[in-house]
């Protein structure tokens, strides 16, 4: 009896190790110092074809900032320009942390906050495959903006019932 609880703690201990040790650490921290990260970030560009097959999608530095390095995109050569601020800080000498920052801050409205949210995912996939030197992974970036857009249905929904009801209203007192 005794044999086989032994055995089984053993399993347990080493395949919880195992799950412990190969899990993910944290996205946003890079095994290179803030110096690094700034000048790659600041020497880094994306570029890929648009799903329409017209034009490219364009992601580039427009240089640094005070909190880390200006990013700038652009879904067309005529499409208004998007910025995001990929923000660098120091957690030891040679470790950084980079998360991005799409501004837009909280509003009440869950379109305006889903609209907002919906920026970050090329930005965060521009910063991981320019400092893990990999190629840009658009799949990675459908997925975060599908949940995204899932994770704020319900309240878009509600919002844009509400507003229905608003604008029925406001026709019937019209007439």
């Amino acid at each position: 009896m005794s044999g086989k609880l032994f055995l089984l703690l053993g399993v347990l201990g080493v395949g919880g190790y195992a799950i412990v040790n190969h899990t993910p650490g944290d996205p946003t921290l890079f095994p290179l110092p803030k110096e690094k990260v700034v000048a790659m970030l600041a020497e880094g560009r994306t570029t890929m074809p648009r799903r329409d097959g017209d034009g490219e999608i364009k992601i580039w530095s427009s240089g640094t900032s005070m909190k880390g390095v200006t990013l700038n995109m652009q879904y067309a050569s005529w499409a208004p320009m998007l910025s995001c601020e990929a923000i660098v800080t120091s957690v030891t000498p040679e470790e950084s942390r980079v998360v991005t920052d799409c501004g837009g801050g909280d509003s009440t409205s869950a379109i305006a906050n889903t609209q907002d949210q919906l920026r970050a995912p090329m930005f965060e996939e521009h910063v991981q495959a320019t400092l893990r030197g990999r190629p840009f992974d658009r799949a990675s970036v459908d997925a975060k903006e599908t949940a995204i857009a899932m994770g704020n249905l319900g309240g878009m929904q509600r919002e844009a019932l509400k507003r229905s009801d608003e604008m029925q209203r406001m026709t019937a007192n019209a007439h």
